[in-house]
């Protein structure tokens, strides 16, 4: 069995996401990838674009929800997202690597992800 999947590395936004009153008034850098499984073979054997999943679309999906969303945690946030992707792309299977890009987290200088897995139930 072949198994093929779309995926979308370093999608770059800005969000209002965080503890801090300023991270949800002003937002912050984030970044993600996703990780989706679909049926690709109708588009691979007629090279037609409507039969597949558009990630021009899905890119700007991601980024026109963080312009009206806030909240806390990058768990919510994060859940929210793989939501979106799931209500509209309808994917088999799922994944999303959420990036907080830098966290204001005094003497720390990394950044923080969340990874969340979708599986539709057979």
């Amino acid at each position: 069995m072949k198994e093929t999947y779309l995926k979308i590395q370093n999608i770059k936004f800005w969000a209002r996401v965080g503890v801090l009153n300023n991270e949800r008034q002003f937002g912050q850098l984030f970044s993600i990838d996703v990780c989706l499984w679909s049926d690709f073979e109708k588009c691979i054997d007629s090279d037609n674009v409507n039969e597949t999943v558009d990630y021009s679309t899905l890119i700007n999906d991601i980024k026109n929800h963080a312009k009206n969303f806030s909240c806390k945690t990058i768990e919510k946030y994060s859940n929210e997202i793989l939501n979106l992707i799931v209500k509209r792309y309808k994917p088999s299977r799922l994944e999303i690597v959420l990036t907080k890009c830098h966290p204001p987290i005094i003497g720390f200088s990394g950044k923080v992800s969340i990874v969340k897995i979708y599986e539709r139930e057979a």
